[in-house]
């Protein structure tokens, strides 16, 4: 007989599986520039400068922004691509280090409950600092912000779940009979 979803237990791997999730919309959003579209920048620099023909200084405002256009396509996304994927990498070594320590019946076990936590710790900073990145991103670059409301929420439901394995930890704080 089969559990409801809603009353099963969470799987103790449900942390890596939802990480490998939220790497695949990220890095799908970096396949595709973080959703910066050249071609439409341009397009609503043309209807700028159509629709302020008579202004005298409309060819240098426009002049300005096809060059951070071209920034934003040549350097811009690039090194952003770099940073963030090696946030994602950072986020993911650090959880599995911290899952690969299992605290022992030895005197050790204390160490090796913190060392886990902080492990776990800096997987959970991990994320925080990734989801700064990303409004770092948003609000440089002309993109649409419907396309990070889900990257935001994956974010934070993954941060969430390493929560959760952080606060099932505390048997480890419990002596064993």
């Amino acid at each position: 007989m089969s559990v409801p979803a809603g009353k099963r237990k969470q799987s103790r791997f449900e942390a890596s599986h939802h990480y490998y999730k939220l790497r695949q919309e990220v890095t799908e959003l970096m396949l595709l520039d973080f959703g910066f579209s050249k071609e439409k920048y341009l397009k609503q620099l043309e209807k700028y400068r159509n629709a302020h023909a008579s202004d005298p200084n409309v060819d240098e405002i426009t002049g300005r922004w096809k060059k951070k256009a071209e920034a934003f396509y040549r350097w811009f996304i690039d090194r952003e691509c770099d940073a963030v994927l090696q946030m994602l990498r950072h986020i993911e070594c650090e959880f599995t280090a911290g899952n690969s320590i299992y605290p022992s019946d030895t005197a050790a076990r204390t160490g090796e409950y913190c060392q886990r936590r902080k492990h776990i710790n800096e997987a959970i900073a991990g994320c925080y600092v990734l989801k700064q990145e990303i409004n770092y991103i948003i609000r440089t670059l002309p993109v649409d912000l419907n396309k990070y409301k889900r990257l935001a929420t994956l974010i934070d439901e993954q941060v969430a779940l390493y929560k959760g394995v952080r606060s099932a930890d505390n048997k480890f704080l419990k002596p064993r009979k």
